[in-house]
């Protein structure tokens, strides 16, 4: 019998699961790793440390051959670009913004210990800070379900709908949905709001089966003015108070 793995759990403010990126799968699961590396050792104090190849390539669930560390290389590297976070309320400045972008990683590296290869991340004071489980937060366990899930989209929909697991249903701009997955509305594959419904009900449908969100439901979208909205049922038992 195959020994289960025990839990490896994670926790992130609500601001950044819910924040627009164009991170890879394999960035999304490397980020995952930085952040249990943090609160698994208390690092808030820490703006850089290191991380053993071997812990990277195993909790991002890579297969050990000559491709890993490049893998991981260009994961390390997309953290480095940019996230946005809306209606963010910012703990130093102490001031509200509509809009708001920061990066994850300042720095980072890789480098020989012995006969050992450590990732060496730099991460922004800021993000430290929001790495503390303290205020609205989202709960994630890596190898239960997130690391499992084999596409950027249900990636990140799993986390952003996992945000909202008290909610009864959301609804979801067409244009936010496109910032949210990155996704180029100009592109062919998506030009029409059909195209965007079958991506997003696959996810929805990908997460119903590997996820804790087994009640998920996509509703027909509509239309309101000339924006369409997208309804995704979280919860059909959760309180009203939620709707």
């Amino acid at each position: 019998m195959a020994k289960k793995k025990p839990s490896k759990t994670i926790h992130k403010k609500n601001e950044v699961v819910r924040g627009i990126d164009d991170y890879s799968l394999a960035a999304r699961r490397a980020l995952n790793v930085i952040y249990y590396a943090v609160q698994r050792n208390e690092f808030y104090r820490h703006n850089k440390f290191k991380i053993k190849m071997t812990t990277m390539r195993e909790l991002m669930v890579l297969e050990k051959d000559n491709r890993y560390i490049e893998i991981i290389k260009k994961a390390i590297k997309d953290l480095q670009r940019p996230i946005e976070l809306n209606n963010y309320y910012h703990p130093i400045h102490e001031v509200k913004y509509h809009w708001y972008s920061t990066v994850f990683l300042s720095e980072a590296g890789i480098m020989k210990e012995g006969n050992e290869w450590i990732v060496t991340v730099g991460v922004s004071p800021l993000i430290l800070h929001l790495m503390q489980t303290k205020g609205n937060f989202t709960q994630l366990d890596l190898f239960k379900y997130t690391q499992k899930l084999r596409t950027r989209h249900a990636f990140k929909m799993y986390e952003y709908l996992r945000s909202f697991k008290a909610y009864r249903y959301i609804e979801i701009t067409h244009d936010h949905l496109v910032k949210l997955l990155n996704v180029d509305e100009n592109k062919q594959e998506y030009k029409y709001y059909s195209s965007m419904h079958r991506m997003l009900d696959r996810t929805i449908n990908e997460l119903k089966k590997k996820t804790d969100l087994d009640t998920l439901e996509l509703v027909k979208s509509k239309h309101l003015g000339k924006e369409r909205i997208y309804r995704i049922v979280i919860d059909p038992k959760a309180n009203d108070i939620f709707k």
